[in-house]
């Protein structure tokens, strides 16, 4: 984790949040869901984090495949790609390097989700 990196995306997570969810109401789903983001990172590491909250089968309240598109619009802005996994497995970049700014960004995310209503 990166302070400053993580403090540079809180802007941008408050806009994409802001434009994901209406009326500035959180499903408070979402709050765990982005808590429970970075110790799966940890734990389990990036494409098997990604490909778990990709899971369109899962029986979760929410779908935690909106946590994955919201991190991707902040990593990539004009990405067209609605998938976080494939962006992940098709990126030149290091993946080392790649899964620090998406903890950089899920730490981010649950700052700012802080600052809205959950419903």
């Amino acid at each position: 984790m990166n302070k400053k990196r993580v403090e540079r995306y809180i802007p941008k997570a408050l806009e994409v949040l802001e434009e994901e969810f209406a009326q500035n109401k959180i499903p408070m789903e979402y709050n765990a869901y982005i808590s429970s983001f970075g110790a799966s990172l940890i734990q389990s590491g990036l494409k098997a984090t990604i490909a778990l909250f990709e899971n369109r089968n899962s029986q979760t309240k929410e779908d935690k495949n909106r946590l994955t598109k919201i991190i991707l619009k902040i990593l990539e802005e004009n990405r067209k790609e609605e998938s976080l996994l494939k962006y992940i497995i098709e990126s030149p970049e290091d993946e080392i390097v790649l899964k620090e700014r998406i903890k950089d960004i899920s730490i981010a995310i649950k700052l700012a989700i802080r600052t809205f209503e959950l419903k």
